[in-house]
């Protein structure tokens, strides 16, 4: 623990906290003394953490739909411009790597202004670039205004996660995170749906006008929502000490340098996995194995639908029995389907496969990335997971490229071992490296303990 800092104390007694702070007029280099009332839990739901946690849910819902557009259209564009599997795979990588000042700017911004107010920002941001990509009349076009796009998208999965992590009741916070993320397939499905009706009536561009509407929607019941008690608890505890808050990106780095370094690799294995399989899926079904685009958005339709369960059933195992064995147990089975899957040829195959493939690809990502946001207390979680974020997610944004690029020497299968790889690599972080915060009170302040 940083000099300075001492341990958490009963309500009555003193809590010292560390960077991150400075007192009015002052340049602190230590940190501050403050009177703070132990945190009132439950392992109960209520009202304000359910209207929380489905609120966010839908938001992570119309969040993916937005990011599956371009992977569900990658066959038509390929089609219509001309263009090869690479420059897809550049653009989709491009866009992220511009994504990535929202990964970062975001959740910083959150621990300084709070959680609520960041997620209406960033949700009303995606909502209206997405409609402008569908006017791009070419792969630069595509490219800006994906990458626009992109800066908002990303920026509001790591808020979101933090304000359901700083609401959902202790006992149950791994189901909530792993439910949360479950409105990605709920999105996914709700784009593959959306694609069988309208792409062959009027094309690709119409899924992205369609798509600012839930966003909007979203948003405007969003409106509703209070501020994280967590936050708000910080921030008096704060002022009545006469302290302002001040940005320290180096921070989480100085006091938390293992969970920091936990919380990249974690990043990086679970999204080099997921980008990869995701953006290049549509294209491996329909076109290497021959599949078309109907049978293809059929069956990862039926994929996302179950995948929907497969979150809240690997959350729910995990407030149980614990994330250390629980995301081994799904992960290296995971890796070694992926390995399969290329080999296979004939539909049925691919679609049983394939179907249990996604259900525990998708089941681990909810409470595996969920873990990162309890490493970390309330006076800095938005900044250390957004900076853990940013770079694991920097590195990771490669797979679509390298992919593609395997892909255009190659084929799409011969990719698929080194996705496998990056999930195998996920058990021993959670077997022997990652400490257990199943069902354990969230910290607020820097040095404080459970």
């Amino acid at each position: 623990m940083n000099k300075g800092l001492k341990a958490w104390q009963p309500a009555s007694e003193v809590l010292t906290a560390a960077p991150g702070c400075v007192k009015r007029g002052d340049t602190m280099a230590g940190g501050f003394s403050t009177e703070a009332a132990a945190p009132q839990t439950t392992d109960k739901w209520n009202a304000y953490s359910i209207t929380v946690w489905a609120i966010c849910m839908l938001g992570f819902a119309f969040d993916i739909y937005e990011g599956t557009i371009m992977q569900l259209a990658t066959p038509l564009l390929i089609k219509e411009w001309g263009i090869r599997p690479a420059t897809i795979g550049n653009i989709t990588t491009v866009s992220r790597w511009v994504g990535l000042v929202g990964i970062f700017v975001f959740p910083t911004l959150a621990d300084l202004y709070g959680r609520r107010p960041i997620l209406i920002l960033t949700i009303l941001g995606y909502s209206l670039f997405t409609g402008l990509t569908g006017f791009a009349q070419g792969p630069l076009q595509l490219l800006i205004f994906t990458s626009i796009t992109r800066i908002t998208l990303q920026g509001e999965t790591p808020v979101g996660m933090i304000m359901v992590s700083e609401t959902a009741p202790t006992k149950w916070r791994a189901t909530a995170l792993g439910g949360l993320v479950g409105g990605y397939p709920f999105g996914y499905m709700l784009c593959s749906l959306t694609a069988l009706v309208v792409v062959p009536l009027w094309g690709w561009r119409c899924l992205y006008w369609l798509g600012i509407v839930p966003a909007l929607l979203v948003l405007w019941v969003r409106l509703g929502v209070n501020e994280s008690p967590r936050f708000e608890r910080v921030t008096t505890a704060m002022v009545t000490q006469g302290l302002r808050k001040h940005l320290d990106i180096w921070s989480p780095v100085r006091a938390y340098p293992r969970e920091m370094l936990t919380a990249i690799l974690l990043y990086f294995f679970y999204l080099f996995t997921w980008l990869g399989w995701s953006a290049w899926m549509p294209q491996f079904l329909a076109n290497e194995k021959h599949l078309g685009f109907q049978t293809t958005a059929s069956y990862l339709s039926i994929w996302m639908f179950c995948a929907i369960f497969a979150y809240y059933l690997c959350g729910w195992l995990c407030d149980v029995f614990g994330r250390r064995y629980v995301i081994p147990g799904f992960v290296l089975p995971a890796g070694i389907l992926l390995v399969i899957m290329g080999h296979l040829d004939n539909s049925s195959g691919l679609f049983w496969v394939g179907l249990v493939l996604n259900f525990l690809i998708t089941g681990s990502f909810g409470a595996g990335l969920g873990y990162n946001t309890e490493l970390f207390p309330t006076q800095i979680r938005g900044t250390a997971v957004g900076a853990a974020f940013t770079f694991g997610s920097a590195a990771a944004a490669f797979s679509p490229a390298i992919v593609g690029w395997i892909a255009t020497s190659y084929s799409i299968a011969a990719a698929l071992p080194l996705l496998a790889l990056s999930f195998f690599l996920l058990a021993p972080i959670f077997l022997f490296v990652a400490r257990e915060t199943t069902r354990r009170e969230l910290t607020d302040f820097v040095g404080q303990r459970t």
